[in-house]
């Protein structure tokens, strides 16, 4: 990690959080239900994003949903009358949730009637039985890449307020995903499953459906052992796309605890991601 960039960015939060903060514009409903595996970073992130939002010009309403049994989630005040009180809706969510077709119907016309989709780490592992969600978040998970090594992010696009800090490159540590490249084909039944869950995969990323940001660097990256990565592999981590008249952001970091809570270079792509797609920043 480049010390000069850390402090630079620790300066910069600090200063965000002594007399400066500005005045909250946009109001964002942060969803933590995990259907399939509760990650132990989920009551990290909620803490995270809410002093995030008080700092970046948004206020925070969560709701714990992390807390609830897979099979006792209970999404029922999801309804569009409530979502209509947000500007934004960002999920670290994973399964198929609990939600009639009329609430899911309801999440696509949010986004594209100009509201906007944060989704981080586990959210590409939500709605697999709803394609148009995947549509709309970019892609589904397929795999992990093998954990607890350094990994070279490529920053591809350096004017982003979600990766202008990064400079050309971040190293990190964390949980880095792959994601399916088609539709489940049943004369393929291997291909395009979710290793973990078994879920079929029902529509396959695209660049040509999203902007890339941040992507693995195969060349300066440690390949070993890593399964299904190659040199010249294209295994992008975070993007952003336009849906209707709203905005999608999308990263796959945010596995860790620590790095909602400690880790500053972390803390500002999330802030820059959720700014721009609430319309803050551009």
């Amino acid at each position: 990690m480049r010390l000069p960039l850390v402090a630079t960015l620790i300066a910069a939060l600090a200063s965000m959080s002594v007399g400066a903060q500005p005045a909250a514009t946009r109001k964002l409903l942060f969803l933590t239900h995990a259907g399939l595996y509760k990650h132990t970073s989920l009551g990290p992130a909620e803490i995270a994003v809410t002093e995030l939002g008080k700092q970046g010009g948004f206020d925070v309403t969560t709701v714990q949903g992390y807390k609830q049994d897979a099979d006792k989630i209970d999404l029922a005040f999801l309804t569009p009358e409530y979502l209509a009180r947000f500007d934004g809706l960002m999920l670290m969510t994973n399964g198929n949730l609990p939600l009639t077709d009329a609430q899911k119907r309801s999440l696509i016309d949010f986004v594209q009637n100009g509201k906007a989709l944060i989704g981080a780490h586990c959210a590409a592992l939500t709605l697999y039985n709803y394609p148009e969600f995947g549509e709309m978040l970019g892609g589904y998970y397929r795999r992990s890449g093998r954990q607890n090594r350094i990994v070279v992010l490529k920053v591809e696009d350096q004017t982003h307020p979600a990766t202008r800090m990064l400079g050309a490159s971040w190293p990190l540590v964390d949980e880095f995903y792959l994601f399916g490249t088609a539709p489940w084909d049943a004369s393929k039944p291997t291909e395009n499953v979710d290793v973990l869950f078994g879920n079929r995969i029902p529509m396959g990323f695209s660049r040509d459906r999203v902007h890339v940001l941040l992507s693995i660097d195969s060349d300066e990256s440690d390949l070993a052992g890593q399964t299904d990565m190659t040199r010249g592999g294209d295994y992008p981590q975070a993007w952003w796309r336009t849906f209707g008249k709203g905005r999608t952001f999308y990263t796959a970091l945010g596995h860790r605890d620590d790095i909602w809570s400690n880790d500053p270079v972390f803390r500002a792509h999330i802030l820059g991601g959720i700014r721009w797609a609430l319309g803050l920043e551009n």
